[in-house]
C-alpha cells in the first residue's frame, strides 16, 4: 500500500516519476517547458514596456492561479533537490561511478528532468511579475484617461 504526500504523487513512485508526471501533466515536454518560460519572459517584457495591461480583477484571478500552481511546484521541490544530488551506491570505484552519471543525468543539460523543472519555476515567476507589471500599467493608463477626461468638467 502506498502513501499519499499531498501532492497528487504516492510514496510508491520515485522523485523521478514524481516530478516528471507533474511536469508532464501541466506543460509536457522538455520543449513545451523551454517554450512556457521563454513565453513568459516575453510577457514580462512587454508588459515593462507598457505594451499590455490587465484590470486588478482579472489580474488577481490569474496571479491566484499561478500562485496555486507554483505552490504545488514547491512540494516538489525537495524531490528535485534530491535529484541533484549524488545516489548512494556504494563507495567502490563502479558505484561511484554510475552515482554520478545516475546524478549527471538529472541535471546535465536543457533538456534534463532538473533543469526542465527550474525552466518551469522561472517561467511562473516571470509571468507573475509580467501581471503585476500589467496590472499597473493599466492603473496608470486609466489615472492618465481620468486626468485627460477631467479636463472637460465644467
Amino acid at each position: 500500500m502506498s502513501d499519499d504526500l499531498g501532492d497528487g504523487s504516492s510514496s510508491s513512485e520515485s522523485p523521478v516519476q514524481s516530478v516528471a508526471s507533474a511536469i508532464t501533466s501541466v506543460i509536457g515536454g522538455p520543449d513545451q517547458a523551454k517554450s512556457f518560460a521563454d513565453g513568459a519572459k516575453h510577457m514580462l517584457a512587454e508588459a515593462q514596456a507598457g505594451q499590455w495591461a490587465v484590470d486588478e480583477e482579472t489580474g488577481t484571478h490569474l496571479r491566484n492561479a499561478i500562485s496555486q500552481a507554483r505552490k504545488q511546484f514547491d512540494g516538489l521541490r525537495i524531490r528535485v533537490d534530491l535529484l541533484r544530488q549524488r545516489p548512494k551506491l556504494g563507495d567502490d570505484t563502479y558505484a561511484i561511478t554510475v552515482a554520478e552519471h545516475m546524478r549527471g543525468a538529472m541535471d546535465s543539460d536543457e533538456q534534463s528532468l532538473v533543469r526542465v523543472f527550474l525552466a518551469l519555476l522561472e517561467g511562473l515567476d516571470s509571468l507573475r511579475e509580467a501581471l503585476d507589471v500589467a496590472i499597473a500599467n493599466y492603473d496608470a493608463a486609466d489615472d492618465a484617461a481620468v486626468q485627460r477626461l477631467g479636463q472637460f468638467k465644467d
